[in-house]
């Protein structure tokens, strides 16, 4: 695994000793995590990579994304939380690698009518085809997005409009599934024991991938090379427990708070996918650590201060991946300060950049876990995403929390359609 966890920076704070000590008390239930045995059985299909990700269910997805690809100047991805941040993650990271593929556009996240116009404005005249992803379909986001497009299909494409909808939904009797059978949309199955937040390796996930271009192949190779990795360790050997383990030690001596740090920009929503997986999660009782994520060195120029001299509450865990450019900083003729950097590799400064605040923030009492990766690709992403699927879960239940459900964020959806007179 090209992954790497490196504790060297929390040392001050939660030793080897202690991290040992802690998967020794909690022996078993890091065995019953290996074996899938904590939480519903209705809850883990996407334990194993090729429950959902055979190449049988490959192939389909394939086969669909040529179907867009050959169809479609524009792909909408119609979705919120879990049904699209994998997707989204990496085809923000790659999608400049494939300037052939279809513009991809995600709909369904927000009930912004002006975002949603927008939507429209930026399809114009190009043909479209669009992807509902839904497990129950009763989220008024994708709902009413679904809607309104369709109603823009029909009057586009008349009778044709079935064939510019591809529908991911609950096999059975989900309404999507009776709507694409009734309509003659496309079906793809969102599996009913896999999760909205653990759905990456599935056709949810994967679609809105090969339609980008991406090697889907690779990405789920990867994923079961990692998943056949850290089930084949030793309890005490396995970084996903060893990560799970020291953050939630570091929440126990105050710090409450993990930032997740990128040092790429177009990172940034892999980072948000960590964020779900881990908010969504863990968020079920006060005894959890809040996580939130950062994009240096942007983010060091308003949230640095604080990191630096603020409340000794926040951890960090830097991802140290970087994208490899063959930008120079050329000489000037003009006085600009910046001298000292003639004819440096540009990418030079941004690793000073990274490295100047992991040091200045861990000499200054912020712990720093770290996790490192080679140049972001299909390997890497593979290998991210299932390594974080099964420290998430080892993480829940370490602190006894169900890892599946979300049932608190009903509350609010109920004052919503109260006051909307449902």
């Amino acid at each position: 695994m090209q992954l790497k966890l490196n504790l060297k920076y929390v040392d001050k704070y939660v030793s080897q000793k202690e991290i040992l000590e802690e998967i020794s008390l909690n022996r078993q239930v890091f065995a019953d995590s290996y074996v899938g045995k904590i939480g519903p059985d209705d809850r883990k299909g996407w334990f194993k990579v090729d429950n959902y990700a055979n190449p049988e269910m490959l192939n389909e997805i394939l086969e669909t994304s040529e179907y867009v690809r050959k169809n479609a100047e524009v792909f909408v991805v119609i979705g919120i939380g879990g049904s699209n941040r994998s997707a989204l993650a990496a085809v923000e990271c790659f999608k400049y690698n494939h300037p052939d593929a279809p513009e991809i556009i995600w709909a369904g996240n927000n009930l912004s009518g002006a975002s949603l116009k927008r939507v429209f404005d930026r399809i114009g005249n190009r043909s479209v085809i669009i992807d509902v992803i839904a497990k129950d379909f009763n989220t008024v986001e994708p709902g009413l997005a679904f809607r309104m497009f369709r109603e823009h299909l029909k009057e586009r494409y008349g009778s044709d409009y079935n064939k510019h909808v591809i529908v991911t939904g609950s096999e059975g009797k989900g309404q999507l599934r009776e709507m694409a059978e009734r309509y003659d949309y496309k079906f793809l199955p969102f599996p009913e024991d896999v999760g909205g937040r653990y759905c990456v390796l599935t056709p949810v996930g994967l679609l809105p991938m090969a339609v980008a271009g991406i090697d889907i192949k690779q990405i789920v190779e990867a994923a079961k090379a990692t998943e056949n990795y850290l089930k084949s360790l030793p309890i005490e050997e396995n970084p996903a427990v060893h990560y799970a383990v020291a953050r939630n030690l570091l929440f126990r001596k105050g710090f409450q708070i993990e930032g997740f740090v990128v040092i790429e920009p177009e990172l940034e929503h892999l980072a948000r996918w960590w964020l779900q997986e881990f908010g969504e999660t863990e968020g079920k009782i006060q005894d959890a650590v809040f996580p939130t994520y950062f994009v240096y060195s942007e983010d060091l120029h308003s949230m640095g201060q604080y990191i630096q001299e603020g409340r000794r509450f926040v951890f960090e865990t830097y991802f140290n991946c970087f994208k490899p450019t063959e930008l120079t900083i050329p000489l000037s003729e003009e006085e600009d300060g910046f001298n000292y950097l003639d004819k440096r590799p540009y990418d030079d400064v941004n690793h000073a950049v990274y490295q100047a605040a992991l040091n200045a923030h861990y000499e200054d009492g912020v712990p720093c876990i770290e996790f490192l990766a080679p140049a972001p690709d299909e390997t890497v992403f593979g290998e991210f995403y299932y390594f974080f699927l099964f420290a998430v879960y080892c993480s829940a239940n370490l602190i006894g929390v169900n890892p599946f459900n979300q049932d608190g964020v009903e509350n609010y959806k109920l004052n919503m359609y109260r006051i909307l007179g449902k």
